[in-house]
């Protein structure tokens, strides 16, 4: 039986314990010196290591601007990132970057359009690794245009990234040995995505190619829907959580589960009962920095009220100062 202090190896990455910060984005936050990060970045991220937290994937980057280093990708940016990945190193938390490729009709790419995207895919992750990021985690979760390549419902390509499931991950998966040869050997990579795309069997086909490809990490969250399957009897999350515990029965990588994990019980009921290897925490580390080390040790977390419903119209996410369970300093 697992312990939610054992740490795990990924890549000869030693994750010293089983809770991840999700990827989420602090919309209200603003970069500084005319960079889209800032101060308030680096502070986020550096107190949530400080908090504990075994690995942090940090909110998601457009992978658009990397092979020309603009963008996200401009000197002032990467200056911004560097100070957050050496800040998380401090506190031996292991740190990836989400990268996306935001939101497109996939269908009415041409190949041309589709070979740039995956330049700046390449680019992407080979600039993660100079920064000194332990990975990346490629978004192919939530509707957005790396969700919809995987999806068979929706893939209505006829060329060779269509059809069969693995036409369909060749988005990513032929850029994988070009990426490995230009990173170092420790470097992982990982893929968010769902379990219904849009069947089960769907989700676990695509999952089986992407271990077999290469990828070190899944972390399973929704495709283009969230899902609305039952879920076992006394099983404590979310029916999203339970796709991830289904996957994990399919691969033999690690699995990360996900969506509303905002109590020790519930990261302990995951964990120790082996039905994933990691707890992936969103808002519930929003509103407690210290979220980890609360858990670890068997104190009382600040729990999210979920006073907004939605996570669009969570208050943290789109003004954290009027987050009523936030940690004042």
């Amino acid at each position: 039986m697992a312990k939610i202090t054992d740490s795990i190896a990924i890549r000869g990455n030693l994750i010293k314990n089983r809770i991840v910060m999700a990827p989420m984005h602090p919309f209200s936050f603003h970069g500084d010196d005319g960079a889209f990060y800032g101060k308030q970045h680096i502070e986020h991220y550096t107190e949530r290591a400080k908090g504990g937290t075994g690995l942090i994937i940090m909110q998601a980057a457009r992978v658009f601007g990397a092979t020309n280093s603009t963008n996200l990708w401009s000197c002032e940016n990467i200056a911004v990132l560097k100070r957050i990945v050496d800040n998380c190193h401090e506190y031996g938390t292991t740190i990836m970057i989400q990268l996306s490729c935001t939101d497109t009709n996939i269908n009415e790419l041409s190949i041309d359009e589709i070979s740039s995207m995956q330049a700046d895919m390449k680019q992407a992750a080979i600039s993660a690794c100079e920064i000194g990021f332990d990975g990346v985690e490629y978004h192919f979760a939530h509707g957005f245009t790396l969700s919809k390549f995987i999806d068979k419902s929706y893939n209505k390509r006829t060329d060779k990234y269509g059809g069969e499931a693995i036409n369909r991950t060749r988005i990513l998966i032929e850029l994988l040995p070009e990426i490995r040869e230009k990173t170092h050997e420790k470097f992982m990579i990982g893929v968010r995505m769902g379990e219904y795309l849009p069947e089960s069997q769907d989700g676990i086909e695509v999952s089986k190619i992407f271990e077999k490809a290469g990828v070190d990490l899944l972390h399973i969250s929704f495709g283009m829907n969230p899902p609305t399957h039952d879920i076992p009897k006394g099983f404590k999350c979310s029916p999203m959580t339970y796709s991830g515990c289904k996957i994990k029965k399919e691969v033999n990588i690690p699995v990360i589960a996900v969506n509303e994990i905002k109590t020790e019980e519930q990261v302990r009921f995951l964990i120790e009962n082996d039905y994933v290897d990691f707890a992936a925490i969103g808002r519930g580390m929003f509103t407690d920095l210290e979220f980890a080390n609360h858990v670890i040790n068997g104190q009382a977390v600040h729990k999210c009220f979920g006073c907004g419903g939605s996570l669009e119209k969570c208050k943290w996410f789109t003004d954290h100062t009027l987050c009523p369970g936030r940690k004042v300093k």
